[in-house]
């Protein structure tokens, strides 16, 4: 002990003089020496040390382990109090005996908050590289077509990309609700900030909370250390679409409700608000009018979402467009593949009679397969999945057309449907409806076709 106390009291100098944290303890493990900077480290005064067991107030310091084995410890990195420290811990011995032991210890909390915030940064920007990598640059996915219809949702395309007001796009499913959000995207000022998409209807609420949100660590079992950005955050500065919004749960829906009021968001387990700037686009196959009415969609978040509102009709009220789909398609697998392929017409008039209950989607299926099972670089019926040319032949049968002079055109076969079902109901609306087409498509149809 004596002579523990005079090497102290020799260095004594040097150890208040250090930046460094200073701890002693003697061949006990018994405390018998603190610096100043030891202090302004730990945040706890000389006193709370002195005389004490080493074990009982910081018991990882890892400093009774070296009086124990005699083996120094140099750059451990352990955690004292609220610190974060590095320390070097080296026996002090006077002859051959161990008399005490010495941890000289930096405060790296600053530096390791820094570490996290950059490992932050990287997780998100990885997770963020790894969404955006999916999005197609190349806006030639978004076809308008030809139709009324397509040209009306063109055009208010480009007016809501103009603006930054919240925008709902309705739609049966496969109609191209995400391709379309992608292309307001593009013609916004926010185009070159990230475009993000989540499908509300595939995940569960609490994971939905948590994707849209993120949360923070230790939020709940399985958390990430550091945490975790959610979509509203690494979409920041630009566009996030909410597929299938209708199928959100309903106490979620309030929270929406506010991140659009506010502008901000907190994440799951946080207690801090984090401003955001994202615009929000909404998408559903639903009708959100009678889900508000009857009480399961939020009326307050309908209307601030239905700031702007694109309806994209199914393909089967636009047949006409259907040919700049499949050129469009062909054209993407000529590129593909690196073959000439071509439609032929017998396949193309089964295309276009078909109803296409999945729309767009489903007809790039379908081209998709006829490309793969095709062998002389022309479409044709055989190359047709089975199921087309089947009802194909049934809605034939089913008009009982008879045409003895030449094969049926298209626009033959539907002014002849058309008229048939006219004379069986006289209500308009019925007809519109086991044609399966809207009543504006009808008179539009009726007009073409010059039916009275």
């Amino acid at each position: 002990m004596r002579e523990l106390e005079r090497i102290i009291k020799d260095k004594e100098f040097i150890f208040e003089s250090l930046h460094d944290g200073i701890s002693i303890i003697d061949h006990r493990g018994i405390v018998v020496y603190v610096n100043n900077s030891n202090t302004r480290i730990t945040k706890k005064e000389k006193s709370y040390f002195l005389g004490k067991y080493v074990q009982d107030i910081v018991p990882d310091s890892g400093m009774l382990g070296v009086l124990e084995t005699g083996q120094r410890l140099i750059d451990i990195t352990t955690h004292v109090f609220d610190a974060n420290v590095i320390s070097n811990i080296v026996p002090i011995m006077d002859g051959g005996r161990i008399i005490g032991v010495i941890s000289i210890f930096r405060d790296i909390t600053e530096i390791k908050q820094l570490t996290d915030k950059l490992e932050y940064a990287n997780t998100t920007i990885k997770q963020l590289y790894g969404k955006l990598h999916k999005i197609n640059e190349d806006m030639s996915d978004f076809v308008a077509g030809k139709s009324q219809s397509m040209k009306e949702a063109l055009k208010y395309a480009l007016k809501a990309g103009m603006v930054d007001s919240n925008l709902l796009i309705e739609g049966e499913s496969g109609t191209g609700k995400e391709v379309l959000a992608r292309f307001v995207h593009k013609n916004s000022p926010r185009k070159d900030k990230p475009f993000l998409a989540i499908n509300c209807a595939s995940i569960s609420f609490n994971l939905l909370e948590s994707e849209l949100f993120g949360y923070e660590e230790g939020a709940f079992t399985g958390a990430k250390k550091g945490g975790h950005p959610g979509y509203f955050e690494m979409a920041s500065g630009g566009t996030l679409l909410l597929d299938e919004i209708a199928d959100m749960d309903i106490a979620l829906q309030s929270k929406i409700l506010r991140v659009i009021q506010n502008k901000e968001i907190m994440k799951v387990g946080g207690s801090r608000l984090i401003p955001i700037d994202v615009r929000i686009v909404a998408a559903t196959h639903k009708d959100l009018r009678t889900l508000v009415a009857s009480g399961k969609f939020r009326g307050d978040l309908f209307y601030r979402l239905e700031v702007i509102r694109i309806s994209l009709p199914p393909l089967r009220e636009r047949k006409e467009d259907i040919i700049y789909y499949i050129d469009n398609m062909l054209g993407k697998m000529r590129k593909k593949t690196g073959r000439k392929i071509s439609l032929g017409e017998d396949a193309f008039k089964i295309l276009n009679n078909y109803d296409y209950p999945g729309n767009i989607r489903e007809l790039e299926n379908i081209i998709e397969r006829a490309v793969v099972m095709d062998e002389d670089g022309i479409i044709t019926k055989k190359d047709l999945p089975l199921y087309i040319a089947e009802h194909d032949i049934k809605s034939s049968s089913q008009l009982n057309l008879q045409y003895n002079d030449h094969f049926p055109t298209m626009e033959e076969i539907e002014a002849d449907a058309i008229k048939k079902a006219m004379g069986k109901y006289k209500n308009k609306s019925k007809v519109a409806d086991v044609l399966n087409i809207s009543r504006a498509s009808l008179y539009r149809k009726m007009e073409k076709y010059n039916i009275n």
